[in-house]
């Protein structure tokens, strides 16, 4: 041992890994307990493999990764350790365990290393994961505010249609929130914005901005107010740019508050 360093280091790692032969363990069992350094580094093995047991674990590294992997192991040379003999004193060969010792604390070492690499892997899966269920909570949330807003007796509702009288989309709108359900709307791209009008005013005024996603349908809240509310007559338009324009440059559907 050497400050820091350890002989049996590589050891350690097998062990934490449970991947020694039996006289390996026997070493390991016996040393571990009486260096620090091999202690840390059984500990930080065995914080490792129990992060990965609990993180996504139907999710697998691909299988590139323990391919490329494997394939690197096979190019490691395998240092025999240099021995200390008398001069003209025979050669002492490797001997067969030390070999088999030395594969194994390579495989344990890849272990960690795939181990580590499925870490960073995973880590990734994790968040996006974790983005989608952020997305589904909100989805869920604005559902669930649509739908009060739906059953708020003092909420108007606007069934907005073409001239030919196709129906687009409906206006839910109350004194201090509003949504926009679009039935039949088409997808905009990010250059451009659906703008929302309230048509009671001899001139249209922009209320509200909101984007219609492919295949949905799902109602888009609106940032509202109570002269916005005051409207009875509403209308919608696509504008160029992610702003509602003075003006629409064309209306594409309106219509009035149903009677209570």
């Amino acid at each position: 041992m050497n400050g820091d360093l350890c002989a049996h280091e590589e050891l350690a790692v097998g062990w934490a890994m449970h991947s020694l032969e039996p006289d390996e363990e026997a070493v390991a069992r016996d040393h571990v307990p009486t260096c620090a350094t091999c202690q840390r580094t059984v500990q930080a093995t065995q914080e490792v493999l129990a992060g990965i047991g609990s993180a996504v674990h139907q999710e697998q590294p691909p299988p590139r990764l323990r391919a490329k992997l494997m394939e690197q192991i096979e190019h490691i040379p395998q240092e025999v350790p240099v021995q200390h003999t008398p001069r003209h004193a025979a050669p002492i060969p490797l001997r067969p365990q030390h070999r088999r010792r030395t594969g194994r604390v390579l495989l344990a070492a890849a272990a960690v290393l795939a181990v580590l690499a499925g870490a960073g892997y995973l880590g990734v899966r994790v968040n996006q994961l974790s983005n989608q269920v952020r997305a589904s909570e909100a989805r869920t949330n604005d559902l669930n505010k649509a739908l009060s807003l739906a059953a708020d007796p003092s909420t108007n509702r606007a069934v907005l249609r073409t001239g030919s009288g196709d129906e687009v989309a409906v206006v839910l709108s109350n004194p201090t929130s509003a949504a926009v359900m679009p039935t039949s709307l088409k997808p905009n791209d990010s250059g451009h914005v659906y703008v929302v009008w309230g048509a009671s005013t001899p001139a249209p005024v922009p209320l509200a901005v909101f984007d219609v996603r492919a295949g949905s349908t799902d109602p888009q809240l609106l940032v509202w107010s109570s002269d916005a509310h005051k409207h009875t007559t509403f209308a919608v338009s696509l504008e160029p740019g992610r702003q509602a324009p003075p003006k629409p440059s064309e209306v594409l559907a309106g219509g009035q508050v149903a009677p209570a």
